[in-house]
């Protein structure tokens, strides 16, 4: 004896095929620029709808910024001590609308045994080179209102932006002298999308098929009885 049982849990799976896929398109820029202060514009790809088959769902910004410098340090007191030197710098990428993302960076150096002014710039042993002193960070926004401004053929403007300081700690005098003051790193503009009039994978093409052709039925034998 044959029965045939219609295949319920597999139709009910192709009803929730969807001709719709999510997508992503990442445009990066690089940029460098002497601080402090100092900004660059960078020109990013907009946005392309691909004659209207993709739409535009969000936008994240992203920046991973370094700040460096060449600092040295001397002890301008008349008691000796322990002198460090510590860096703070601020990148920010701004584009349309309010979309903006900010590294907060920090770095730090020493502490390092000092004596009493010698009164010799420079040099001597109240005077530290710490050398290359850097600090890093990253961070992102979003946003999912103001499209339109990220759509076109053309490029986005995006503003890159920094600023920096030094401070030395330690003892109750100082100076510091910094040269090769500097802000690079990266901007990541993060399209989202959703693309529509997507040709079903091959396996999904079959299925359809066959349920057009009546359904798929679950096929079992039962032996007969003797």
């Amino acid at each position: 004896m044959i029965r045939v049982l219609p295949l319920v849990a597999l139709s009910a799976l192709l009803l929730n095929v969807s001709s719709a896929v999510a997508g992503v398109v990442t445009e990066t820029s690089a940029f460098s620029f002497p601080l402090s202060p100092g900004n660059q514009n960078l020109s990013i790809p907009m946005f392309d709808t691909l004659g209207g088959t993709r739409t535009l769902t969000s936008v994240q910004l992203k920046v991973d910024a370094t700040v460096q410098a060449k600092i040295t340090a001397e002890n301008d007191s008349a008691v000796s001590g322990n002198m460090g030197v510590d860096l703070i710098g601020l990148v920010k990428a701004s584009t349309v609308g309010p979309l903006s993302a900010s590294a907060s960076i920090l770095g730090s150096a020493g502490p390092v045994a000092v004596s009493a002014s010698d009164g010799n710039p420079d040099t001597g042993p109240d005077f530290v080179d710490f050398g290359l002193l850097s600090g890093n960070d990253a961070n992102s926004a979003s946003t999912m209102v103001g499209l339109a401004a990220y759509i076109g053929p053309g490029f986005l403007s995006v503003l890159v932006s920094g600023s920096g300081g030094f401070s030395a700690t330690g003892v109750t005098d100082s100076t510091i002298h910094v040269t090769d003051f500097e802000a690079f790193g990266n901007v990541d503009v993060v399209y989202t999308y959703d693309e529509t009039g997507v040709v079903p994978e091959p396996a999904s093409i079959v299925v359809w098929s066959l349920l057009g052709l009546g359904g798929v039925f679950l096929v079992r034998r039962r032996a007969a009885r003797a």
